[in-house]
């Protein structure tokens, strides 16, 4: 890979606990439709693993600036390990009871939280600055092959085996991921003099990381933005299952097959992403990446042929693959390492809530407009968006210039 040892210890860590969630993704619901057939019992699942998230997630910003980032992976990820293999021994008892699937839910919501935004913080100190898009892109595109399609077949395949074995194969690569964080050799301490004096309390460490992305007008453009495309993309996807099976006439498996093949758009996102930034800048590549997804669903909205929605499907993935990996460098070069967990944390928690807003929008769209109308709304979002970062390319091209100057 070329970016050095603790790199690769990264990426496998990464990699491991992307196959653990890939896995749980679809082995998890179908071990709640084995404890009951009541809609609202499993779809309360999901509110236990999003409100915790939404929560803490603040919180869990202060902790990665406060504490040692590396021994945060890997207990996380070891804790994880533990929780399912002790839900591996409970379903080979028969003694896994809803309930307990609603705190497995609730704290993978936590420990995910946790690992990511210590992940996210730890990269660009141990990737020098100019590779960061390299890096990030590949683990965006190790995460597509792994959330998309591995991760969900080997989770359906080991259920029908047996019910216990995808936790226990979880547990097993959750443990993997935590040694290969454990593996790491780096310093993940920031020390106080690396940034400004640390406030006493949380609310006050959380309010400096606020005001400290209110006046960086770049990164503070990213949070914006990045809500925004949060509501645009639940729009549509809210209600995703119900177009395939209505509009373009799928079934079960044909929508499997769509959303495996539009994951490949994925791979081309993280492929695109660093040549087109070193072609227009971080700013262009980001109007471009938007613009591509406003199109995308533009397109989808106006057609029910199946064959243009298995291209602009691909596509919308490509951009969202790409605001990714160019919004998380962006977000890694410009903030201070003692500011990292609470500036991520502040863009995860406008992106959950985005999520939140937007399933209730395409909900809401979808019963008055129709299935594909939402789509052309979603893309109007998108194409804000990108009209508001088109508004800051000269704010892009000085913070670049200059960071550049900074970080030869």
């Amino acid at each position: 890979m070329g970016l050095g040892a603790e790199y690769r210890r990264l990426w496998c860590g990464n990699a491991s606990s992307n196959l653990a969630d890939g896995i749980t993704f679809i082995a998890l619901p179908l071990l709640a439709a084995t404890l009951t057939d009541d809609p609202l019992a499993i779809s309360g699942l999901a509110i236990a693993y999003s409100a915790p998230r939404v929560l803490t997630v603040l919180g869990i910003g202060v902790l990665v600036d406060r504490v040692d980032r590396r021994r945060l992976l890997h207990l996380a990820n070891f804790s994880r390990a533990a929780m399912f293999a002790l839900l591996s021994v409970l379903v080979v008892a028969e003694a896994a009871p809803l309930v307990a699937l609603y705190v497995v839910y609730a704290a993978m919501g936590v420990l995910e939280s946790v690992s990511d935004g210590a992940a996210v913080a730890v990269l660009p100190q141990a990737v020098p600055a100019h590779r960061l898009d390299r890096a990030n892109a590949q683990i965006a595109g190790t995460q597509t092959v792994v959330d998309e399609f591995v991760g969900p077949p080997l989770g359906g395949f080991l259920f029908a085996m047996a019910a216990f074995a995808p936790s226990a194969v979880t547990a097993g690569a959750f443990l993997a991921a935590g040694f290969a964080y454990w593996r790491l050799r780096g310093t993940y301490v920031v020390p106080l003099d690396e940034g400004p004096a640390r406030p006493g309390g949380v609310v006050a460490a959380i309010r400096e990381g606020a005001t400290w992305t209110a006046h960086h007008h770049v990164v503070r453009l990213l949070v914006v933005v990045g809500g925004l495309a949060s509501v645009a993309y639940m729009i549509p996807f809210s209600y995703l299952v119900l177009w395939a099976r209505e509009e373009l006439g799928l079934s079960a498996t044909g929508y499997g097959l769509l959303l495996s093949f539009s994951a490949l758009g994925g791979l081309l996102g993280s492929v695109v992403a660093s040549r087109l930034r070193r072609l227009l800048g971080y700013g262009g590549a980001i109007v471009a990446a938007l613009t591509l997804g406003a199109a995308s669903f533009v397109v989808i909205s106006l057609t029910t042929n199946l064959a243009v929605v298995a291209v602009a499907l691909p596509l919308y993935i490509a951009h969202a693959v790409m605001w990714n990996v160019l919004a998380t460098s962006v977000r890694q070069r410009a903030t201070p390492a003692a500011m990292m967990g609470r500036v991520g944390a502040l863009s995860r928690l406008v992106g959950l809530l985005g999520l939140t807003a937007g399933a209730a929008v395409g909900g809401v769209l979808a019963s008055v407009l129709g299935l594909r109308a939402p789509f052309a709304v979603a893309g109007g979002l998108f194409l804000l968006a990108a009209v508001l970062c088109l508004g800051q390319l000269g704010r892009f091209r000085a913070w670049e210039d200059g960071h550049t100057r900074e970080n030869p």
